[in-house]
């Protein structure tokens, strides 16, 4: 087993762009500078693109002296996924103290994010090791590799995991939640019975997995459940769990969800609101198109304009462009919602939609609002828009962390450019190197998980 995880940690090395490996080869100097952050940022970015002459250099910075490095670095192993790197997570969390630690938390991420045809047994034998101490004290080192585990879905770790749902002492709604997430694909013997009494007696977390588990099946498995996400659509105290029921029964083509999703438009919650219209959209057909249209151009609450803007992805009608633009273009509208408006007057009318997404781009400041603007002015125009016209001048890359991650996530070339010109300058300023290296890994690399994660990973990540 020792030689099969070997020969697949170095046989397959990550595919990466030229643009990756030029920016890899110069975070390698990085690896040494004087700012913690720096090094772990870099170690990160390097260990991604396969960096495995570099591995005594990683191994180094997953012990550093200082947390911001440290723990950045113990990240870089489990992308490394070489047996050394991942040998070394492993160890730290064999003893009780490893698993109760900051420095434990990153290691479990870490371990949990190797890819299951490199980690060998590591990962099931780490979970064995959780059921003999506090789960208190465990918590947030096990909520770390659980979702860690999570970004590669079909474990191989069954037993392991069932082992731990299964517990009496495991009474956190959070891990509980995680172990269904990874349970439901591949363990058969989590049966309808079970299923149906933790939607009745489980915590918000878990009955939203099982939820979320049906919304993913093929349409013919969820014939018995038809009633009961009806039941939940409607009448489910949390928005999102209504919001996932009415997906699944969107994908079923259940007709009768065609009223809950009417009633749904009017939610005060947007993910609801957004789901209530692709579902009007999805089960309805170009019927529905009409009514909707009607409805965006009378709504007044701007985060259901935001919601509806953004999941109308039919062909808008000319009145409807026009009524977007102008909502673009209302300062006394949240720039969420002017946003949401912009970007669908982009999927129509590129030329008119660039300037106004440009000067959105320059108010936001929310992550996930910046990428979607930079990804929908990339779609927009021929050639990328020129730095100056999207950032305050001079242009201070440590000014713009958010926007430049943006950016990157978009492929915008010059922002790949200017990176790279800030990493080869050995004279750059160091928050404007930290800045640089930080927001091509975030973009790039190894970005903030979208769900709620233990302090330290948070730190880690973001």
């Amino acid at each position: 087993m020792v030689l099969a995880s070997a020969l697949s940690g170095f046989a397959q090395a990550p595919i990466t762009s030229g643009i990756e490996r030029m920016v890899a080869s110069d975070a390698v100097p990085l690896l040494e500078s004087n700012d913690a952050e720096t090094r772990g940022e870099a170690a990160m970015v390097v260990a991604a693109t396969g960096g495995i002459k570099h591995e005594p250099a990683l191994l180094e910075i997953a012990k550093d002296t200082d947390p911001a490095a440290r723990h950045k670095g113990m990240l870089a192993l489990g992308l490394l996924a070489t047996p050394t790197a991942i040998s070394q997570l492993e160890a730290q969390l064999r003893s009780i103290d490893g698993r109760t630690n900051d420095d434990g938390v990153a290691a479990a991420y870490a371990l949990g994010c190797v890819p299951t045809d490199r980690v060998g047994t590591s990962v099931a034998r780490t979970l064995i090791l959780f059921g003999r101490g506090s789960w208190k004290r465990q918590h947030d080192v096990l909520v770390a590799l659980l979702l860690g585990m999570a970004t590669h879905p079909e474990r191989p770790e069954r037993d392991a995991l069932r082992n731990l749902f299964d517990n009496e002492a495991n009474k956190s709604p959070a891990v509980r939640a995680l172990l269904l997430q990874m349970l439901l694909p591949i363990d058969r013997t989590l049966d309808e019975k079970i299923l149906r009494r933790t939607l009745r007696r489980g915590s918000l977390p878990e009955r939203l997995q099982i939820v979320k588990w049906l919304a993913t099946r093929a349409p013919t498995q969820n014939e018995t459940w038809i009633e009961d996400l009806e039941h939940i659509a409607e009448r489910a105290d949390d928005a999102q769990m209504r919001a996932t029921a009415l997906l699944a029964l969107t994908r079923k083509g259940h007709l009768p969800a065609l009223e809950i999703a009417a009633r749904a438009l009017k939610s005060s919650d947007p993910g609801e609101c957004s789901q209530a219209l692709t579902s009007m959209l999805t089960i309805g057909g170009a019927s529905m198109r009409g009514a909707l249209e009607q409805h965006l151009l009378v709504e007044k609450n701007p985060v259901r304009m935001a919601a509806m803007m953004t999941s109308f992805l039919a062909p808008p009608s000319k009145e409807l462009i026009t009524h977007a633009i102008s909502v673009a273009a209302n300062t006394r509208l949240p720039i969420p919602t002017r946003a949401a408006a912009a970007v669908l007057v982009s999927r129509s009318d590129k030329k008119r939609a660039a300037p106004m997404l440009r000067d959105l781009f320059r108010g936001a400041s929310d992550p996930q609002l910046l990428a979607s603007l930079a990804r929908a002015l990339r779609r927009s125009e021929e050639t990328p828009t020129a730095l100056t016209r999207l950032l305050d001048r001079p242009i201070a890359l440590a000014q713009h962390g958010n926007r430049w991650e943006a950016l990157l996530s978009a492929s915008h070339g010059e922002a790949q450019r200017q990176v790279l010109s800030v990493l080869k300058d050995r004279r750059a300023a160091d928050e404007n190197v930290r800045t640089a290296i930080k927001s091509w890994r975030k973009a790039m690399v190894l970005g903030p998980q979208k769900t709620a994660v233990p302090h330290v990973l948070g730190v880690a990540l973001n």
